[in-house]
């Protein structure tokens, strides 16, 4: 089976166009229903985890348009958060974008809610713990400046990457396409190489920034796989779990389009 590009919603993809150009003006309020709204309806709808974090991705987003100051008590700093106590920098870095809402980032949202559907699958549990085992990841390599990366306000984008990548680990050998590129059906374990070179080559990103989250979704993969041998219930699935919007089934597939971004501003 050859997988293909994400459906995206008009309205979606209308009020992405308004928080793309820059706008200082308030979102309506409509506006905004919409935009949750298409998340909703993405597909027949998305599980709990992934639609809890495409909405906190979105809200931030809206937030950060108005009052641009709440990204200084958000993002990620290592000194207030160790020294002074402020814990909550170590999660919320990773539910925003932080930097200015552009092209990349919604792709990456795009991805979120196509990849990150499909790895979740009814596997809420599974799906958790792998975010916490790759944020700790993360985080781990971000402190320690270790594997290219330099630290960021901002790890979302990461994550998502990482999660990308996790998607083609447990169907790697599933033919799937790159859009827009002109590329025949390959192998789902070649997505993660391209789609950095993608990346790099049509958004500008640096490599090194790409290094860390791949790394690490082979280290997530990995560890998973040894607690669903000790614990089999991680693989269970609950198709009739609560769900957001509709059902969002349990197929399987790799996603596709553009990947870019890089690594939010502060």
């Amino acid at each position: 089976t050859i997988t293909t590009a994400p459906t995206v919603h008009s309205s979606f993809r209308s009020s992405f166009t308004f928080l793309s150009s820059g706008c200082s003006a308030p979102l309506p309020c409509q506006d905004c229903a919409k935009m949750l709204g298409a998340i909703r309806n993405m597909n027949g709808g998305l599980p709990p985890t992934i639609m809890v974090w495409c909405v906190l991705l979105i809200l931030s987003t809206l937030l950060f348009n108005q009052y641009p100051e709440y990204k200084k008590v958000l993002h990620l700093h290592w000194k207030a958060a160790l020294k002074q106590g402020q814990y909550h920098r170590l999660l919320t870095n990773f539910l925003c974008f932080g930097g200015k809402f552009d092209m990349g980032c919604m792709m990456q949202l795009f991805f979120l809610a196509q990849s990150g559907a499909r790895v979740e699958q009814g596997r809420s549990m599974r799906f958790i713990l792998m975010l916490i085992i790759g944020a700790a990841g993360l985080l781990y390599v971000d402190y320690y400046k270790m594997l290219l990366a330099a630290r960021q306000p901002w790890l979302s984008h990461r994550l998502i990457y990482a999660i990308v990548c996790l998607e083609s680990w447990d169907n790697p050998f599933q033919l799937t396409t790159l859009p827009p590129l002109p590329l025949p059906p390959f192998p789902a374990w070649l997505l993660p190489p391209l789609l950095s070179l993608q990346s790099c080559l049509m958004f500008g990103n640096d490599w090194r920034t790409l290094v860390a989250p791949l790394v690490v979704s082979i280290g997530i993969h990995l560890a998973i796989t040894i607690l669903a041998l000790l614990f089999p219930c991680l693989d269970h699935y609950y198709v009739g779990a609560m769900q957001f919007g509709g059902d969002w089934g349990t197929g399987t597939g790799t996603g596709t389009g553009t990947l870019g971004g890089g690594d939010g501003k502060r």
